[in-house]
């Protein structure tokens, strides 16, 4: 067996420029496709992370109608008791009561329709990290009688800045309107065109003057453990509301995450098949080149399997050569544009538009370097077969009589 690997490794060397090309060819569709990997892998990590940290938080309440009847009287149902079973959950970190309503935001300059979203400072900053994404102001940390945060999309299209005046509009239980002037304290910008363009944040204290009445539409959790889990254990003590992590409530991105894996698998195999080609081609070329040496080892009764083996060796070579090669320089790739950033400023208006960051960090879990590194040298495996084949059905006095 030995030896059989030394002839194929001199083989391979036979013809130094293609073999070169070859291991070039492996090595940098290994490290391409891992780039692409890990460039649509930071996409998907980046649209989660955003979402759960900054808009919606890892589990979500509400009344079981309160999607299809927003109306602001449909509150959540006894809160004193799923309180308790919040305060008593040692998986949970945080948690954050909302006023939520659709209102019309009035400023000198135009109106736009908004939502209005009623918040303890406090424990909303516990939960989420909007307030570390304020370009301007603070958040809602303001002695103003009336504060508001904006999100920096409608500051731009209400032309709102620090200490602005906008007025809110939106009805009471009462169905009567109620119409009071905020002051701009603070601008948010994470990055999201349609939750900056829409979304405004009140204190629920101020909200609670206005209404007259405590009104919680919606509590945010965050935990420190898998988010399904934690929901269903509020749910087995609390029947009477919606309770969703975020991967049942926005099944959209959960799809996509999903999805990933088996993009991975469809990306990896494309890669393969593709270099499959280009070893299974060098291969029967250098088959060619030798015809009338493989003619003179079949005559003196050179057993064939040795001779297969001998040309499966060669494959696996070029296999084990460049696969290394990829590998590392995939994996230094995405551990440099994971600290660093790839930087996409040149599609921030696009990327902002659909919810992403100009700056994209790069990562790819571990498990696809070790399953790309088997699936490369099983295809060279694959690859080295049918020229190996080929040899042996060579004509032996055919072989040596070739030019």
């Amino acid at each position: 067996m030995n030896t059989l690997f030394i002839i194929a490794w001199r083989n391979c060397w036979r013809n130094r420029l293609r073999s070169l090309i070859v291991i070039s060819a492996i090595a940098l569709g290994i490290w391409s496709s891992i780039f692409i990997m890990g460039f649509s892998t930071g996409f998907v990590n980046q649209r989660v992370d955003k979402m759960v940290q900054l808009e919606v938080g890892d589990i979500q309440i509400h009344s079981k109608t309160f999607d299809f009847d927003n109306d602001i009287s449909n509150t959540i149902l006894n809160k004193e008791t799923l309180i308790t079973t919040l305060k008593n959950n040692k998986n949970i970190v945080n948690y954050s009561e909302r006023f939520i309503s659709e209102a019309s935001a009035v400023t000198a300059h135009g109106q736009n329709g908004i939502k209005i979203i009623g918040v303890n400072p406090k424990n909303e900053s516990a939960v989420l990290n909007l307030a570390n994404r304020m370009s301007e102001g603070t958040f809602l940390d303001s002695k103003l009688a009336y504060p508001i945060v904006v999100g920096k999309k409608l500051a731009e299209e209400l032309h709102l800045k620090l200490n602005s005046k906008v007025q809110l509009n939106f009805t009471k239980t009462d169905a009567t309107q109620i119409s009071k002037n905020f002051k701009v304290c603070g601008i948010y910008a994470i990055g999201n065109d349609m939750f900056e363009g829409y979304t405004v944040f009140v204190p629920l204290s101020k909200i609670e003057k206005l209404t007259g009445k405590h009104l919680i539409h919606e509590i945010i959790v965050k935990t420190n453990i898998e988010s399904q889990f934690v929901a269903e254990e509020i749910i087995a003590k609390d029947a009477s509301n919606l309770i969703e992590s975020w991967n049942i409530r926005y099944p959209e991105i959960a799809y996509m995450i999903e999805m990933m894996d088996s993009s991975m698998f469809i990306l990896m195999s494309i890669i393969v098949f593709a270099l499959l080609f280009g070893i299974i081609n060098t291969l029967t070329m250098s088959i060619l080149e030798r015809k009338r040496e493989i003619g003179v080892l079949l005559a003196i009764g050179m057993n064939k399997h040795r001779i297969r083996g001998m040309i499966v060796s060669e494959s696996i070579i070029y296999g084990i050569i460049a696969t290394p090669i990829g590998v590392l320089l995939g994996y230094l790739t995405i551990s440099y544009y994971g600290v660093y950033g790839f930087d996409l400023t040149a599609f921030s208006k696009g990327m902002k538009a659909f919810g992403y960051d100009p700056i994209l960090y790069l990562a790819l879990e571990t498990k696809y370097y070790f399953m790309y590194t088997a699936y490369i040298l099983f295809a060279t495996i694959i690859g080295g077969l049918y020229p190996s084949r080929l040899a042996t059905k060579l004509n032996p006095i055919d072989a040596i009589r070739a030019i």
